[in-house]
């Protein structure tokens, strides 16, 4: 299976890492929501227990949590990179997760959708925070 859009989607999410300073990551930019850190350590967590779960056959959350002497930057890429190699190399029709058989393509799209959720949240609160968006965030979605 091809996993370039989840990929994308992910990346679009790194771009968050990249792009705005480590010394912004620990600043609560509204109430509502984690820290930038707090998402970057939830996002590895989760791409990684949807890894587990295409190597098993089951998602089972919560996964593990990462340590915190990890380099983020180079975990949100490995995690973005690992699970789209098991997408595209899986020979699995169906995974179970939360009490659902899905197939993969269903699997890929709610791997898709969590990042976007995410973006969606991030998107306001750096906003709000008066913080800069991720250039590509800027270029691709002319808001």
């Amino acid at each position: 299976m091809n996993a370039i859009g989840f990929v994308y989607a992910a990346n679009m999410t790194n771009r968050l890492a990249i792009e705005i300073p480590e010394n912004q990551w620990d600043k609560q930019l509204i109430t509502e929501l984690g820290t930038l850190r707090k998402l970057f350590i939830h996002l590895i967590r989760v791409r990684d227990t949807y890894t587990e779960g295409l190597r098993k056959g089951t998602v089972s959350f919560p996964g593990v949590l990462p340590s915190k002497d990890i380099d983020i930057k180079d975990q949100l890429e490995r995690s973005t990179n690992e699970l789209a190699g098991e997408f595209s190399n899986t020979n699995r029709e169906v995974i179970r997760m939360g009490g659902e058989n899905l197939t993969i393509l269903e699997f890929l799209n709610t791997t898709v959708q969590h990042e976007g959720v995410h973006q969606g949240q991030y998107f306001v609160a750096l906003k709000q925070a008066g913080l800069t968006l991720p250039n590509q965030w800027i270029n691709e979605w002319s808001m």
